[in-house]
């Protein structure tokens, strides 16, 4: 359903964000996994969900209360993926 289109997710190495990234991938959507901590293990599991759509995964470390940082985090889903098309603000 949502093949080609990208979501970018913050808050989603763990909980909440992490569930809402893998939902997203079982439907397809590429993801930019977004947090703090170990991001290995949420990308593998996101991967994993999406891989019968060939979904890609990527990470980006931002600091959601750094402007910069949020900045740069759009700009590489944007050169990673083309564009984003799906926000999650979960952080």
């Amino acid at each position: 359903m949502l093949k080609g289109k990208t979501a970018l997710v913050t808050g989603s190495t763990s909980g909440i964000g992490l569930g809402i990234a893998i939902g997203l991938a079982r439907q397809g959507a590429n993801i930019v996994l977004n947090g703090f901590g170990d991001a290995e293990g949420p990308r593998a599991q996101v991967q994993a969900a999406g891989q019968h759509a060939g979904v890609r995964v990527a990470y980006h470390g931002a600091d959601m209360s750094r402007v910069a940082d949020i900045e740069d985090m759009m700009a590489f889903g944007a050169r990673e993926f083309g564009q984003v098309d799906i926000l999650v603000n979960n952080a």
